[in-house]
């Protein structure tokens, strides 16, 4: 029950693994467990707020009489972990078999002064800065932000890389702009989610509250207001050729041309914007996107021994935690593991399951 409640220490944690290893009797009472989560996440009528994350208790009633007679059957320690496991669904928690070496990110703070300046945010870490003009802006991993030195005399530019969430004070008399290799935002006071990779082939704007305009850099002409709940996704037409947005850079260099674009209703933004929140949220996430959210959030590699296992799609809901404890609660309910070396990550498939 401890470690299932992440209160496990190196010593315990080490007696699971030989467990594990020990037999083929073991290895498949896990595997059991695996089967029993899945046949969780169908039950409903949960008292979740009798779930305490101190893992002193662990009160769950299922309503399932199913699922309960499977419990009655079932041993002590099966019981254990199949409670474990639903608690985990409901609250976000998941546990590990190995003491991981990659820390959850760090969210540092930072003002930042007039008289311009350039802040960049390395993989496995994330950053809250207030600009001069007082407005917030959430920085995630592998970004880079740079304000003129003029920021706020007529107009306040931002030139901008990788993904942030936007808070922006609303001054009507000087306009914001968030500038992406591919688009400018014209900002009204306004909160929004801005991914721009770029390694990436989509530019994606998601409007939480306010009112934005985006302005592609190839056609100037062409104005998109944006609406709350909506996303925009722009796809470059050559990401290779990307350079990184600057001061310098705007007026200089070729606009990359957009392939195509895509308007999508949202009954709410939190998928795109819990990771300001310290929790990762997915809705039908590829797992080939999803690694590569990893990476840039953990600071590691991740390799896959099958790229059909690239297509499995995740819906749910983590606080962010250890890499490693984020891989058991994604791997445990799909016939795929996961192995760790330094910051390389291998994901494989179970030979005995098929991908379909």
């Amino acid at each position: 029950m401890r470690y299932l409640s992440n209160e496990i220490s190196e010593e315990e944690a080490k007696q699971i693994k030989e467990w594990l290893q020990a037999s083929k009797e073991n290895r498949q009472l896990f595997a059991e467990n695996k089967k029993l989560w899945l046949g969780c996440k169908a039950l409903a009528g949960y008292e979740t707020d009798k779930i305490k994350q101190d893992g002193k208790i662990v009160d769950l009633k299922i309503q399932n009489s199913e699922l309960q007679l499977n419990l009655k059957k079932a041993n002590k320690r099966f019981r254990a972990l199949a409670y474990a496991a639903s608690a985990a669904l409901l609250t976000g928690l998941s546990t590990s078999l190995y003491i991981s070496k990659h820390e959850t990110p760090v969210q540092q703070e930072r003002v930042l002064l007039a008289g311009g300046g350039e802040m960049e945010v390395p993989y496995g870490s994330k950053s809250l800065i207030t600009l001069p003009d007082g407005s917030k802006v959430w920085v995630n991993a592998g970004s880079k932000i740079t304000y003129p030195a003029d920021f706020g005399v007529t107009e306040r530019n931002v030139y901008f890389t990788g993904e942030a969430y936007f808070d922006v004070a609303l001054m009507e008399e000087t306009p914001f702009f968030v500038n992406t290799d591919l688009v400018k935002i014209k900002v009204f006071g306004t909160a929004f989610n801005v991914k721009a990779y770029k390694d990436d082939d989509l530019v994606e704007t998601t409007l939480d509250h306010g009112a934005i305009s985006i302005i592609r850099n190839d056609a100037p002409d062409k104005v998109i207001n944006v609406a709350p709940k909506q996303k925009i996704s722009i796809r470059r037409e050559t990401p290779q050729l990307s350079v990184s947005p600057t001061p310098a850079t705007a007026a200089k260099v070729t606009p990359i041309p957009v392939k195509g674009l895509e308007v999508l209703e949202m009954k709410n933004t939190e998928v795109i914007t819990a990771w300001k929140d310290n929790r990762l949220v997915f809705e039908q996430e590829p797992l080939g996107s999803l690694a590569k959210q990893l990476e840039r959030r953990y600071n590691v590699q991740i390799r896959f021994s099958n790229e059909n296992i690239k297509h499995i799609r995740y819906t749910g809901a983590i606080k962010e935690m250890p890499v490693d404890q984020v891989l058991e609660a994604i791997t445990t309910p799909f016939p795929i593991s996961y192995q760790i070396k330094g910051t390389e990550i291998t994901l494989k498939s179970n030979n005995n399951f098929k991908i379909e």
